[in-house]
């Protein structure tokens, strides 16, 4: 739930900063239905070997004791969309995110075929949505995380519960500047689940972050909840590096 604090930042950063088309700047929305046009959709992709899958499903053959079920991704990280995110991230406009998220949702809804296995998992009974979290200290140094903005939209369209479960244990460089390699061991061992999942009643978890680059961020928390105990994973994200 939206606190005070955030209302009263969100109504004046509507005050400060007018939705204007992040494409052409024509004022109202932040992606107006001219540009939208230019957004490329991504495939969907297996989160285990990040090979092709229609419904964003592991492969049967990718099969892993702590991976993800799937993964549903919606735009490509480019033009438009990068410079989006990059704006609700860097500068703070988090009330770009309910705008991003509903056309993310309304998008996906009218390709059901494609993202009708994320669809059903998300819909279904006792599903709880959680996001990755950040560094403590770099939270409070940013004023929000931006994973756990998009999963409040999120868990408010599909009528869900959203949690906070993880913690980041342990600072570690800024994701972009290593190699997949380098990202891999980076972050390995730094999630952990806050309380276990008997406590919180947590048995199937959609996982959300803003971008799936590497994917190491979200693989490696997905690894923490089933660690701890959760039963099935899906991970959803905005945009995905294509």
């Amino acid at each position: 739930m939206m606190t005070i604090l955030e209302k009263v930042k969100s109504g004046m950063l509507d005050a400060l900063f007018p939705a204007t088309c992040m494409g052409c700047g024509k004022e109202g929305k932040y992606m107006c239905a001219r540009c939208e046009g230019f957004v490329g959709e991504v495939a969907l992709i297996c989160p285990a070997c990040q090979q092709s899958s229609f419904g964003g499903e592991r492969h049967h053959a990718c099969r892993a004791m702590y991976g993800l079920e799937g993964l549903a991704s919606v735009w490509e990280y480019e033009g438009l969309m990068k410079s989006l995110l990059h704006y609700v991230k860097y500068a703070g406009v988090t009330h770009a995110v309910e705008e991003t998220t509903r056309h993310a949702f309304e998008t996906m809804i009218k390709d059901e075929k494609r993202f009708g296995a994320f669809l059903s998992f998300l819909f279904s009974e006792n599903v709880f949505v959680t996001y990755v979290p950040m560094y403590r200290k770099k939270e409070r140094k940013r004023g929000f995380n931006q994973a756990a903005v998009f999963a409040r939209e999120v868990a408010k369209l599909a009528q869900k519960e959203v949690r906070g479960t993880l913690e980041k244990i342990q600072d570690t460089k800024p994701q972009v500047d290593l190699t997949k390699e380098e990202r891999l061991h980076s972050v390995k061992g730094t999630f952990e689940l806050i309380a276990s999942p008997s406590g919180t009643g947590i048995e199937r978890v959609v996982l959300i972050d803003d971008v799936w680059t590497t994917g190491a961020t979200m693989k490696e928390c997905c690894r923490a909840l089933k660690k701890a105990g959760v039963k099935e994973v899906w991970g959803f994200t905005i945009a995905r590096t294509p």
